[in-house]
């Protein structure tokens, strides 16, 4: 049975804003039945890493929040510490990037949490009976709230290709320990031909593995280096990409049964809003934000977040390219997604998550704005 996917598109005008057909969305999908009275909610967003201007803009969250608040839950805004070297490292830093960009606690009407604690190890396990998670490393403040609304930016990535509801579940949601194990079999290795020797990748490496050799080329101890996939983001040549000989499908699988882990015990209680507006090519972790690959499409909800990135991806794949962006000389290409990183299957993220029960990829979508 295809699931429903709720869909209003960006256009507004005076008498209805985005943030009031967001609101309609809310209301639209339901998720006023998923919050009770006395809830802790997480409302689990990427507030992204200061230089990048892409990520979902306060106001909506606001608005959502407010929209919990209503059904007499208690929300937390709320996202993870990451694994590479950044502003977002530990939760003292964490909490000064989203202060940074916008968010605080009376921006959001709610308060901020970074829910594995103060060095990435509140971590809360949770039993998978999954192909490649035996158990997964949960951040404590998510997996000990009664409800959840995940709140997703729509765009590209790195290393999934796109990132959307299970990524925002499954790697969002995990703590420093769990990305670890998340990204343990992506092992980059240099492109010597392509390596400039400017030393970018040595700078940002959380685990100091990668030096320049005597011939100024970048070189990566396997041995040390943690997965992270920070150098493959940050090498301004594309010097570093990943041999995903074999690691793709296990990084896609392992997350989304740390989707599933993320949901657990709160079964009917989860649901889950997409914004696919400012996509662009690369993640809201990086320090920087590129062009928009399309014109802003809309806003999804949905409490299916399988139904729901296979909705984004097949709203982005109709949507027309922009001229001046990376998609410009794949205009015509049907599947948007591959053409821009043709070397990454992205669909065993949601086939995977719909064969351990996560939701479907068949989905009905309903047109609010009929």
């Amino acid at each position: 049975m295809p699931s429903k996917v709720f869909f209003s598109s960006a256009r507004a005008n005076m008498k209805l804003s985005g943030l009031k057909k967001v609101e309609r969305l809310f209301r639209r999908s339901g998720f006023e039945r998923l919050f009770r009275d006395g809830d802790r909610t997480a409302v689990k967003v990427h507030w992204g890493e200061p230089g990048n201007a892409a990520y979902v803009p306060v106001p909506y969250i606001r608005t959502l929040a407010d929209l919990v608040k209503k059904s007499g839950a208690r929300p937390f805004v709320t996202d993870t510490n990451t694994l590479y070297a950044g502003m977002r490292h530990d939760a003292v830093a964490n909490l000064r990037a989203a202060a940074f960009n916008g968010f605080t606690m009376e921006t959001v009407g709610a308060p901020l949490v970074v829910a594995d604690g103060l060095c990435g190890t509140d971590a809360s396990p949770v039993e998978v009976a999954g192909t490649y998670v035996k158990e997964a490393k949960i951040a404590g403040s998510i997996r000990h709230a009664t409800s959840m609304l995940v709140v997703s930016h729509f765009k590209g990535h790195m290393l999934f290709s796109f990132g959307g509801a299970l990524k925002n579940l499954g790697m969002g949601c995990a703590t420093s320990a769990g990305k670890q194990t998340l990204h343990s079999d992506v092992k980059p290795k240099v492109n010597r031909a392509e390596c400039r020797g400017d030393a970018v990748c040595v700078r940002h490496c959380p685990e100091g593995c990668i030096v320049l050799d005597a011939e100024h080329k970048a070189v990566i101890d396997p041995e040390r280096c943690v997965g992270c996939g920070e150098c493959i983001v940050v090498c301004p040549h594309r010097a570093i990409p990943v041999n995903w000989r074999g690691s793709a499908a296990r990084i896609q699988g392992k997350t989304a049964e740390y989707a599933l882990a993320a949901v657990s015990g709160k079964e009917g209680r989860v649901g889950c809003v997409t914004f696919l507006i400012n996509i662009t090519t690369d993640c809201d972790c990086c320090d920087w934000s590129d062009t928009r690959l399309v014109q802003d499409i809309g806003y999804l909800a949905s409490h299916d977040p399988v139904a729901i990135d296979q909705a984004a991806i097949d709203l982005f794949n109709a949507a027309p390219v922009a001229a001046d962006s990376d998609l410009a000389v794949h205009a015509r290409a049907a599947d948007k997604l591959l053409a821009l990183r043709p070397e990454i299957d992205y669909t065993y993220i949601l086939s995977h998550a719909e064969k351990i029960g996560l939701g479907t990829r068949k989905y009905e979508l309903v047109k609010v704005d009929i």
